[in-house]
């Protein structure tokens, strides 16, 4: 179910995709919602920030908590009838330029749809860009994140690995992660590999999958997403 942006939505289990569309604004900016562990929904780490940035807004989330792969509640069944679904929301917003973000599975799917849709940018924070058996072994990765994945009703292995999916060498894409942390380090330089679009943010914040809780306390989280704002329009 697609809905205009409430606060009262947010925990409403029948909307996936949220809206706040202003015509006079070139700038629209998806944010993808993570997998909200201990919450009745996802929920949407950058709500607060990006509330009062002069730009149109989009909130994604996937409420079956299967990476993205089972699709919108309501409104797409898999990952590209969820690309269309999002596609078309972006034609209807007008906007000139396009920036998609999130954190952890939330940064997967900015990821996954900034290069199906062939935005402008992206901005993901601790992503996961693999989920495939061979990478796993490879980056010795067997955290139980996987296990939303491995439950998916639906699963689309091609987009298990975010350097094959096409389009992914269009939008210059931005991942902060902790170099300290070894799973979210691997991810990020496997991405990198995809070619010069890729751009990484190395921090040391602690050693765990906190990157995002780290940059929010210190303030460096609303001046990434402030400057990339303020560049794109």
């Amino acid at each position: 179910m697609r809905a205009e942006f409430s606060m009262e939505l947010l925990r409403d289990e029948r909307v996936s995709v949220m809206t706040d569309f202003r015509e006079e604004e070139d700038l629209l900016l998806i944010a993808f919602a993570g997998v909200g562990i201990g919450m009745g929904v996802p929920y949407f780490e950058f709500l607060k920030l990006i509330g009062e940035l002069p730009i149109q807004r989009m909130f994604v989330r996937d409420l079956q908590k299967s990476w993205y792969h089972a699709g919108l509640r309501g409104l797409a069944a898999n990952i590209d009838q969820a690309a269309d679904v999002l596609r078309d929301l972006v034609a209807e917003s007008g906007a000139k330029r396009v920036l998609t973000m999130g954190n952890s599975m939330g940064g997967y799917a900015a990821i996954l749809f900034g290069a199906l849709l062939e935005v402008d940018e992206v901005l993901a924070f601790g992503a996961t860009t693999f989920a495939d058996t061979a990478n796993r072994l490879r980056y010795l990765d067997f955290r139980p994140l996987f296990r939303y994945l491995k439950k998916s009703p639906v699963k689309t292995k091609r987009y298990f690995d975010l350097r094959r999916v096409p389009g992914i060498e269009k939008p210059d894409i931005h991942l902060y992660f902790d170099a300290a942390y070894r799973e979210d380090s691997a991810h990020a330089r496997h991405l990198a590999k995809a070619g010069a679009n890729v751009h990484l943010h190395p921090c040391r914040v602690g050693g765990k999958h906190h990157v995002i809780k780290k940059l929010k306390a210190s303030g460096e989280l609303h001046a990434i997403i402030q400057t990339t704002v303020e560049r794109l329009r």
